[in-house]
């Protein structure tokens, strides 16, 4: 086959992309504000458009389709990117990454987990994934169960002996700071 399509493949074509159960985002017309941009070493008046869509699917991907009407424009680049909270642990809770919303002022719900060691002592623990990718508004909390203490931020410890190995700690701590000070016998 020499590469070419016969007018009737050319319509079947054209027929598949009008009837395809796609998603139009928008079209793009050239405009008449620009802004200089270098493009490796060459300057170009170029416009800059940036279009959001979802929320997708759970599928296996999605197809991003461009139709070229003949316009007096090119496409230079596009950049194709989603936006997600990081997993963190906050209150004595672990909340997975989570995709946020598709607007901006999106707020999805994560629902959190107790760290080891720690039991749930409010509400349903929950965090809100932002539009932007933050977290926010924490509700409910985890604490450490009895026999564990808190331990840098939020890590939950066991206590050795009881109280008994604590005490140790802080009177070995007070010996210290009292040899410490000039003066002091």
């Amino acid at each position: 086959m020499d590469g070419r399509r016969t007018v009737s493949e050319s319509i079947k074509g054209v027929e598949y992309w009008a009837n395809a159960p796609f998603l139009k985002v928008d079209t793009i017309a050239a405009d008449e504000s620009f802004s200089q941009v270098d493009f490796g070493g060459r300057l170009m008046k170029v416009n800059t458009e940036v279009r959001g869509f979802g929320p997708l699917s759970r599928g296996k991907g999605f197809h991003l389709a461009f139709q070229d009407l003949g316009a007096c424009m090119s496409l230079l680049a596009v950049r194709v990117f989603y936006k997600k909270c990081p997993s963190i642990v906050q209150n004595f809770a672990f909340f997975p990454e989570t995709l946020t919303g598709a607007e901006s002022t999106s707020l999805v719900i994560s629902r959190g987990s107790c760290i080891p060691n720690a039991e749930e002592v409010d509400v349903p623990i929950k965090l809100y994934c932002n539009g932007d990718g933050e977290w926010m508004v924490p509700i409910g909390s985890c604490s450490c169960k009895a026999g564990y203490e808190p331990d840098n931020g939020n890590v939950c410890r066991g206590q050795r002996n009881g109280g008994a190995y604590l005490e140790r700690q802080k009177l070995a701590g007070e010996l210290l700071l009292h040899k410490a000070i000039p003066g002091r016998a």
